[in-house]
């Protein structure tokens, strides 16, 4: 940072105090404690500084300017009109260190000494030089010595103007949050902005306070009045409001503050619309602070005073602006959730085309892409369309074993998963009972034939007759008895797999006539039983190819046909399926009746859209037919 030298924008105090004679020290500290204004107590400062240094024959004071980027002399004393190059050299040392500093002079006529006055969190807030005539040590020393104590004074006074200044913005900080709380009591705008203008009037001492937001007609925005103070209705096509209106626009199109007549912070803003409106109202101070949110300015806050006495100040101003920057994005938060669903799907519009056309976000425009190429694949491109519906395994025919008689259960070695091959045992039923039948009409038919030979003897041709006739009743209930004993031992009836029936676990139990005691079906021969939705039993016709994936197998298609559609009706989960029966083309090892899975019937080819969004299109065909009159 380089040093300034006297320039137009520097602040220097009145000149009576810089031609004070420098050994009247009582006439300097009367200057300097009756200083009016900070520039005037720096320089008078200043001047007393170099007045208690003997050897001093010139001070200066230097603040650093972000603006300007370099050192700017705030007061020189005693001759503003000095050239100060010469102090460019010790000044940046001291920038530079931080450290008070010396140089002296070649021929060792003049010395300078400079001291750095550290202000808050800033490493140098002032640098005091002094040139001294000669170059003694002791003098300079001495002089380091009186600056280093009067630097004292220097920063205890900023730290009370920072003091100052915060407790002025902490008050204004609280006045804006109770508005801002008042405001949030309300849902609609206009009501929170009227709450908003209330409030403000009071904080503010202004006769009238008005608030406007932006509302876009085609491309060019425009503010339209939306609230005044105690002002529960208003014309808004009259000539007050479109002057406020126009002075509003003023402090938005140029996004700061307007005031007229105008305040030294902002006397360089336009206020041509502001002085029309004092100049046609009976307001004679007029301010205007703009109100923003996240995407710029979005309203204007005015204030007027009729009095002419009573000129706002610096202090309104930032009132003002505290007030306008709480207020203002809980006004655009609530103008936006109190919009139609047209305007919020609008911006939600325009906040997609952001991401998609703006020059970030490229994984979003990467992912818009995908998808428009999805659905311009979807609309034009044309795919397999499979019915797809719940199946069960089962056998091509089922063969069952059934008890031939009452009776008890003796023997059963086989159950439900065995495989076995015809004639083989699957059970055995209790035979003590029908053995002991068998003797008892053996050893009757005995006795019969007994006497009947008898008779034979005798002549008795009538008695042989009749015991030849109980003979034969005899022998039908031994073959009877011999036929029961027979089918005491069921065997299966083909080669297979037994899908139901486990007596192992009922050995003495009883069995009627009829009761089944085992299924049985082939090995290699198995039917698809597929439950299609009514929905899309229409698509569904005989021969028609498909695929099953059994729950076991998820990773294997097994290829069949459609060969039956019954007409019969069948409720399984929450829907109503018919039942489509389709034979396997193929039947690897490995498969059981019973296994459940999906089958997948190929139907034809069609839009992939339409595929996706039938159900949705029947749905609604169905809704809409359900609502016409």
């Amino acid at each position: 940072m380089a040093i300034g030298t006297n320039a137009p924008g520097r602040a220097a105090g009145p000149d009576t105090t810089n031609t004070v004679p420098m050994g009247a020290e009582r006439n300097l500290w009367s200057a300097f404690a009756n200083a009016r204004g900070q520039d005037a107590l720096i320089t008078s400062w200043l001047a007393v500084l170099v007045n208690r240094v003997p050897a001093a024959s010139l001070g200066v004071l230097l603040r650093p300017d972000p603006q300007a980027g370099a050192f700017v002399p705030v007061a020189v004393v005693p001759d503003p009109r000095r050239d100060l190059s010469p102090l460019r050299d010790i000044v940046e040392k001291v920038m530079t260190s931080g450290r008070p500093s010396t140089r002296r002079s070649g021929d060792g006529d003049v010395s300078l000494a400079a001291c750095p006055v550290k202000v808050g969190d800033l490493a140098v807030g002032f640098i005091a030089v002094l040139e001294l005539r000669g170059s003694k040590d002791a003098e300079l020393q001495a002089a380091l010595r009186e600056m280093h104590w009067a630097s004292g004074w220097l920063a205890a006074q900023m730290w009370q103007d920072a003091s100052q200044e915060n407790q002025a913005r902490l008050e204004r900080a609280g006045v804006a949050l109770d508005i801002l709380a008042v405001a949030s009591e309300h849902r609609k705008p206009a009501a929170a902005a009227m709450a908003i203008v209330n409030e403000a009037q009071t904080v503010l001492g202004a006769d009238q306070i008005s608030i406007g937001v932006v509302r876009k007609r085609f491309s060019a925005p425009r503010i339209r009045l939306l609230s005044m103070s105690y002002s529960a209705w208003f014309r808004r096509r009259s000539a007050l409001a479109e002057g406020l209106e126009t002075a509003m626009e003023e402090a938005f199109d140029q996004n700061g503050s307007v005031s007229h007549p105008p305040i030294a912070s902002i006397s360089r803003a336009v206020a041509v619309a502001h002085a029309e409106h004092v100049r046609t109202s009976r307001t004679a101070h007029m301010l205007t602070v703009p109100l923003s949110d996240e995407d710029g300015p979005m309203g204007a806050m005015t204030c007027e005073r009729r009095g002419g006495d009573k000129p706002f100040t610096e202090s309104d101003l930032l009132m003002a602006e505290s007030i306008g920057s709480l207020i203002g994005p809980v006004l655009a938060m609530k103008a936006r959730n109190h919009r139609w669903i047209g305007g919020r799907l609008i911006d939600a519009i325009a906040y997609v085309l952001g991401i998609l056309l703006g020059p970030r976000h490229l994984s979003w425009k990467l992912l818009a892409v995908v998808l428009i190429a999805l659905t311009i694949a979807a609309a034009t491109v044309q795919g397999p369309f499979r019915v797809q519906a719940d199946a069960v395994l089962r056998g091509r025919e089922m063969r069952s074993v059934v008890a031939p008689f009452a009776g008890f259960i003796a023997d059963a070695p086989l159950r439900a998963g065995d495989v076995v091959k015809s004639g083989d045992l699957l059970v055995r039923l209790d035979d003590s009972d029908l053995r002991l039948e068998e003797l008892r009409w053996r050893s009757e038919i005995d006795r019969l034939a007994s006497q009947s030979r008898e008779a034979q003897a005798e002549y008795d041709r009538a008695q042989v007759a009749l015991l030849e006739a109980q003979i034969a009743q005899a022998r039908a209930q031994l073959a009877l008895a011999t036929a029961e004993l027979a089918r005491t031992r069921l065997t299966a009836p083909i080669d297979g797999v037994i899908v139901s029936g486990d007596l192992s676990q009922k050995l003495g139990a009883p069995v009627q006539l009829g009761e089944v005691l085992f299924e049985i079906a082939p090995p290699d021969q198995y039917r698809v039983d597929i439950f299609v939705d009514e929905r899309d039993l229409s698509y569904v016709q005989l021969d028609q190819p498909g695929r099953l994936a059994l729950a076991g197998q998820p990773t294997e298609g097994l290829p069949f046909a459609t060969t039956r559609i019954t007409p019969i009706a069948e409720a399984r989960e929450n829907a109503n399926t018919f039942r489509v029966e389709g034979l396997l083309t193929t039947a690897p090892d490995g498969l059981r009746p019973g296994m459940e899975g999906v089958a997948k019937i190929e139907v034809g080819r069609a839009l992939m859209s339409w595929v996706w969004s039938r159900r949705l299109i029947d749905w609604a065909q169905k809704a809409l037919w359900t609502w016409q009159p």
